[in-house]
């Protein structure tokens, strides 16, 4: 889907097997906690005997039109290939990385952020190297998607981070094509075809995995959630990561007539007390391996209440008829966005917060110095606070939040399917 005349195809070149050390040393790279040597045999045994299909000339123009690309990454991506294909060494990394990600599932996501960026014999090419990898993700994403008949729009916007990935890339990079390791890892549901964009939002079915069980009065149709059992907390009703750091710790005791549990306010925060609840009145409603629509925030502005709302109720619509084998409970989401602290950080009448205000919030584990969203909003979470920009007013309010010696912090939240209707109205925070 390039324009102008398409590529000559190129012939393919064979290469002996290679071992991953040997591969490693030609290359002049590290391994830090071997990221790359596992599953090697695996990937080399599947060696294409046409040669590697993601790194074809006419391939990577269609595939970089289907992700929204500028033409003009084509330069950068085509000669990257060249060089790649005339590599054995450079060759066997590519497949392997693209194994890695799209074949062996259980290789651990965390292990992705340690490859080698930047590769010496690419130059500034090593990001171009990674998003022909995450291109590749595109036919394979197709696959899935039309075995359950989703619809080419949808199947087009689920393609919408690669321009915010490549952007974000080039910020941080004097303006290469390319993308950082650390997102390729996201990819993998694509592929999978379980992750769709919906509007402004993302959705996958997954269990949930929040260290909770929200209850239901049978009458009012109130919600309280109760925390898990010996959760560590601080003072201010935030997860600590580490339990010998904690304040104090949650309780939760049920028995045939009663549950007694430490309550967690739908502003985000534990609160240090306790509350009995009748199972007679009392039904629960959602607890940890319940299948909830996990909601995902693609970077980009303009998150307003109606538009998630709008994708939301989108969701709602998609899911049952496309996917009819995967029921859900309720929409739930762990971010930096959910932040309970961001309606003082920032300014309460933002979007973030307005959206905050129609879930019920909890917490979620924290490191002490955590810096969590960094990254989304400045592309890097090595932000000197000196000199970082500050040409957005949420960047403005984070740099001054820090400067202040401040935290910044992550959250989750839950919206059950009986209080969408109610959406708009703060149903949660009105009835506590």
């Amino acid at each position: 889907m390039g324009t102008g005349a398409q590529p000559a195809a190129a012939k393919p070149i064979m290469f002996p097997p290679m071992q991953a050390l040997e591969v490693l040393a030609r290359l002049g790279l590290d391994d830090p906690g071997q990221a790359l040597t596992p599953y090697w045999d695996e990937s080399q045994a599947r060696w294409p005997a046409a040669g590697i299909g993601f790194l074809r000339p006419e391939r990577i123009t269609r595939t970089r039109a289907l992700a929204g690309l500028n033409a003009a990454a084509d330069t950068a991506l085509l000669e990257a290939a060249t060089r790649i294909r005339a590599s054995a060494a450079l060759s066997a990394l590519a497949w392997h990385c693209n194994h890695l990600i799209f074949q062996q599932f259980e290789y651990p996501a965390a292990q992705i952020r340690h490859w080698p960026d930047p590769i010496p014999l690419l130059g500034d090419l090593a990001g171009a190297f990674y998003l022909l990898i995450a291109l590749d993700a595109i036919p394979r994403m197709l696959v899935a998607q039309q075995a359950r008949q989703i619809p080419e729009t949808i199947s087009g916007a689920c393609c919408s981070h690669y321009p915010i990935s490549v952007r974000i890339y080039a910020e941080q990079n004097d303006g290469r094509v390319g993308v950082q390791p650390r997102a390729l890892y996201w990819l993998r549901n694509h592929v999978r075809g379980d992750l769709f964009r919906l509007g402004r939002l993302e959705y996958m079915v997954k269990p949930f995995g929040g260290h909770l069980v929200a209850w239901r009065h049978r009458q009012t149709r109130a919600v309280v959630a109760l925390a898990n059992d010996r959760i560590p907390y601080d003072d201010a009703g935030i997860i600590v990561a580490d339990p010998e750091s904690a304040s104090w710790r949650a309780s939760l005791t049920t028995t045939e007539r009663t549950v007694t549990g430490t309550p967690i306010s739908p502003l985000g925060h534990a609160r240090r007390a306790s509350v009995t609840l009748s199972r007679d009145e009392w039904e629960p409603v959602l607890s940890a391996g319940d299948p909830i629509l996990e909601v995902h925030i693609p970077a980009g502005g303009d998150m307003t209440p109606a538009r998630c709302h709008s994708s939301m109720q989108q969701a709602l619509t998609f899911f049952p008829r496309y996917f009819p084998d995967r029921p859900f409970v309720g929409f739930a989401c762990g971010s930096w966005i959910l932040n309970p602290e961001l309606t003082r950080i920032y300014r309460p009448d933002s979007n973030i917060v307005l959206w905050q205000r129609e879930l019920y919030l909890f917490p979620t584990p924290n490191q002490a110095d955590s810096r969590s969203g960094l990254y989304f909003v400045f592309g890097t979470e090595n932000v000197d606070l000196s000199t970082a920009p500050r040409d957005t007013s949420l960047r403005r309010a984070l740099l001054d939040h820090l400067a202040g010696g401040g935290r910044l912090l992550g959250g989750g939240m839950f919206l059950l399917l009986e209080e969408f209707p109610h959406y708009g109205t703060q149903a949660y925070r009105k009835q506590g």
